[in-house]
């Protein structure tokens, strides 16, 4: 549970403050065959989870989480009807190319609904429809679910002969990753390579703003959907090729099986995720904060039986 931070205390205390519920469908399949030398086998599972939290025990119905994440305020919330620990933000309608179209965003009253706004910002949506973008939680809204909805693998085995092959490979698809790895609260620091490519003139983005050192319509400051990318991934994690060499050649001292092997882990990861690790892990789920990847080995080995 959060606490203010003037009663000096650095970790929220934890607490059962919340009851969820977890509704979905696990789905398991194998195959085998032999064809003379040659034999193979599939296994593959899946399943499809859906994730609602049905109680907070709050008076405001939902808990803050993420607190504090690098001056960002909270970006995360716990609320009935929704996912446990949903994304909660500003949603931006794209970018501002020219003055026009700042001066064009007014509300009812004929009075620019961005004042700090300039050519190259994001264009904030007026979710509540009061005319202004409030720094309260009144334009904020759920930006998407940390959690996959879909989780799925297969294994194959194939061999032929003294040969054997082994593939594992694992996904999720369905989630969304807060993609924090440079430091947001420091707007001069730290930014990552497609910042090349940002907003430097009508036209030349309409999804990455400008660069200052002031930022004062908040493009970077703001927890918003700019910060949220997709988490499906499909990575092989095992792939192991052997040889078993025939028995006639070791029988004569006494060894029985004489086998070598490659075995490679995470070779390959399919996903369109920027940061370093689609799999991400350790301190909130689904923020992303710069862990070190897991890192891709290949190792070689002789197993041998007597």
């Amino acid at each position: 549970m959060p606490i203010p931070g003037y009663v000096g205390v650095s970790n929220n205390p934890l607490g059962n403050v919340a009851d969820m519920k977890n509704t979905g469908i696990e789905v398991e399949l194998g195959y085998n065959k032999q064809i003379g030398d040659f034999n193979f086998s599939i296994n593959a599972n899946g399943s499809y989870l859906k994730n609602t939290v049905t109680y907070v025990a709050a008076d405001t119905n939902f808990v803050p989480g993420g607190a504090g994440f690098q001056s960002m305020g909270t970006i995360l919330r716990t609320q009935v009807g929704h996912p446990i620990n949903s994304f909660w933000g500003y949603q931006n309608l794209g970018i501002f190319q020219n003055e026009a179209e700042v001066d064009a965003y007014r509300n009812k009253s004929g009075n620019l609904v961005q004042p700090n706004a300039r050519p190259g910002d994001f264009k904030w949506a007026d979710l509540n429809g009061d005319g202004t973008i409030s720094i309260d939680d009144l334009d904020k809204t759920f930006l998407g679910n940390p959690l996959p909805k879909y989780t799925f693998g297969f294994t194959i085995n194939v061999g032929y002969k003294g040969f054997d092959l082994m593939l594992f490979a694992q996904g999720v698809a369905g989630n969304k990753i807060f993609q924090g790895l440079r430091r947001l609260d420091i707007l001069t620091a730290n930014y990552p390579a497609k910042a090349l490519g940002r907003w430097h003139g009508e036209g030349t983005s309409t999804d990455y703003p400008r660069l200052t050192d002031t930022d004062p319509n908040r493009n970077f400051s703001n927890m918003s959907d700019f910060y949220l990318e997709d988490g499906d991934y499909l990575r092989l994690k095992v792939a192991q090729l052997g040889y078993t060499l025939p028995n006639r050649l070791f029988s004569k001292i006494g060894i029985s099986r004489f086998r070598v092997y490659v075995t490679a882990e995470n070779l390959l990861t399919l996903t369109n995720y920027t940061g370093y690790d689609p799999e991400v892990g350790g301190g909130i789920f689904g923020i992303d904060r710069g862990q070190y990847p897991q890192a891709r080995s290949i190792l070689g080995g002789l197993q041998i039986s007597f």
